[in-house]
């Protein structure tokens, strides 16, 4: 079975909203996204075609080539020109442990390299299964912490990686 990995595009709203939505009902959801089921599903249309408009984000889909399902995402989100943020990071489970979380950080690092020498992103305390595979990429703590927006009493790391 073979996966696209490319950039989503503008008119594909509804499957990112349904991937989107898929990722907040996973279990592992409560620690790896900033917002709930309950409020993006609440989302009018509007929120999700700005969503993929490209304005401020860069989303990147792995896509099964046989069915065309779409199993994984990864969003690039330009804060500033100097701060880059990976965030939205999701694989559907019975894709986990493939390889493509690799081929999807490899898009969203290309794409990231061509604006900037440095890419941040966040990950919660009991995330270790993401922490372990960001280190694998080369992401290191930057020593930064902030509190979970979901529950402040839980502190999230900033990660970093620089262009080598």
């Amino acid at each position: 079975m073979g996966y696209e990995i490319r950039q989503v595009r503008p008119e594909e709203w509804r499957q990112n909203r349904e991937l989107r939505l898929v990722a907040l009902k996973d279990p592992v959801s409560s620690v790896a996204f900033v917002r709930t089921y309950d409020e993006e599903a609440a989302f009018p249309d509007e929120v999700w075609r700005r969503r993929t408009s490209g304005a401020g984000v860069q989303q990147f889909v792995a896509v099964d080539e046989e069915d065309g399902m779409w199993v994984g995402t990864l969003s690039v989100i330009v804060e500033s020109d100097d701060y880059l943020c990976i965030a939205g990071v999701y694989l559907r489970p019975e894709v986990r442990g493939t390889g493509l979380a690799g081929r999807l950080f490899a898009a969203g690092l290309e794409w990231t390299w061509e604006r900037a020498d440095r890419v941040q992103l966040w990950v919660h305390e009991r995330n270790p299964r993401a922490e372990g595979f960001y280190r694998r990429v080369g992401f290191v703590r930057t020593g930064k912490t902030m509190a979970f927006p979901l529950d402040e009493s839980q502190t999230e790391y900033e990660m970093a990686l620089a262009r080598s």
